[in-house]
């Protein structure tokens, strides 16, 4: 008696992956592929396909990851997937896993997100290496029954020349070759449990209709910056980039968060290292108001302003 076949969801929202070269210029397509695309490229699995309506990675908002993440969480309970498939521009891709597995580790599924550099059509693209790879990993999760400990992203390195893995609550931004980089806390003890009540209360929250709806301030540590000009006006919460070292101007910035925080906007400061020395000039900050966050990079402390 043959093995009855795992399905896998696939979830398109838009990006390079799902695009068009046209004149140059790399454009946004309705993706044009089946399930028998996914079958050749895999064989092991059922594939439920879902387009929802695509977004540019870089113009991505609060609002597009909420509509999709809530579509994603419906389709989860239409189709009863063994593990998940989220195809997605890199540009914020970063920004969107950390938010993806806050919001959907309760679901206890493994989940994947990949994009890719170039087109599927162009000579050389890393598409379907991507999504090969990203089956795999899928594929290793579901017969391990080890369910949302597989979540990440898989991307094509420039250097390796290879698709590779990173798991989502530790991944970066790419640099401008496209590379995504592992986040290391050296200090950090534990991992975040992202399936834990407290996570799984704020999804909730979020997916229907709580917590930030997308105006959230992002400081740059940057020399000289001009805090005294910024307006705190529709902002919902502030995310300030700190030094390597947990620290930042203490001076300008430690009275626009005074002035945030009068007006009941949450600030936050991260990536704070979880060993070595605390600087005074973060505990000024702290005393300020600032929420500082540890364990996770710069995209995961936006999350977690996000999320509220």
């Amino acid at each position: 008696m043959s093995k009855a076949k795992s399905n896998i969801l696939v979830v398109s929202l838009g990006g390079t992956i799902t695009s068009e070269l046209s004149g140059g210029v790399v454009r946004q397509s309705v993706l044009a592929w089946d399930a028998s695309f996914f079958e050749k490229i895999d064989g092991r699995f059922i594939y439920d396909l879902v387009a929802m309506s695509g977004y540019s990675s870089e113009n991505a908002t609060v609002a597009d990851y909420r509509k999709a993440l809530t579509g994603i969480a419906e389709a989860v309970g239409k189709f009863e997937p063994s593990g998940v498939l989220i195809l997605h521009g890199t540009d914020s891709i970063a920004f969107f896993a950390q938010l993806a597995i806050r919001v959907l580790s309760h679901l206890n599924l493994p989940v994947v997100i990949t994009g890719s550099k170039m087109p599927p059509s162009q000579s050389g693209s890393d598409a379907i290496g991507n999504i090969r790879l990203s089956l795999g990993f899928l594929g290793a999760g579901i017969e391990g029954k080890i369910g949302s400990k597989t979540f990440g992203v898989v991307f094509n390195d420039s250097f390796m020349e290879e698709s590779t893995f990173v798991h989502a609550s530790s991944c970066t931004s790419p640099d401008i070759m496209g590379d995504i980089k592992s986040f290391i806390d050296s200090g950090a003890k534990r991992k975040i449990d992202f399936k834990s009540q407290e996570y799984r209360k704020r999804a909730e929250s979020f997916i229907a209709g709580g917590g930030v709806h997308g105006g959230v301030i992002t400081i740059p540590a940057a020399p000289g910056f001009p805090y005294e000009a910024l307006s705190t006006e529709g902002a919902e919460a502030v995310v300030i980039e700190c030094y390597h070292s947990g620290t930042a101007d203490s001076k300008g910035l430690c009275e626009f968060v005074r002035r945030a925080r009068s007006e009941g906007i949450p600030c936050y400061m991260g990536p704070c290292p979880s060993r070595g020395n605390v600087y005074e000039s973060r505990k000024l900050l702290e005393e300020a108001g600032v929420i500082t966050l540890k364990g996770m990079p710069f995209e995961g402390c936006w999350a977690e302003a996000v999320l509220g």
